[in-house]
């Protein structure tokens, strides 16, 4: 009797041990996949504070990008 019940107690740890290492590799898994599909946006150069800002954010004037409406207004108006 004695034998079956540390059997079973070495049986459960070992279940929970696997769950526990199974639920792990999941998380990574999912995390290596959300990081692979993430493309680093292009950065672009502000001419007249000299800035990178992110091209998506970017505003687009004159054939130039910068980073705000003020920076924009200088630059074109020189």
């Amino acid at each position: 009797m004695l034998r079956f019940l540390v059997f079973f107690i070495f049986a459960y740890l070992f279940f929970l041990l696997l769950n526990l290492y199974i639920a792990w590799r999941r998380r990574q898994r999912n995390l290596d996949s959300r990081q692979r599909g993430k493309e680093p946006e292009p950065m672009v150069l502000d001419p007249q504070c000299q800035s990178y800002v992110p091209k998506g954010s970017a505003l687009y004037r004159g054939g130039h990008y910068f980073c705000s409406e003020e920076c924009a207004r200088l630059y074109l108006a020189s």
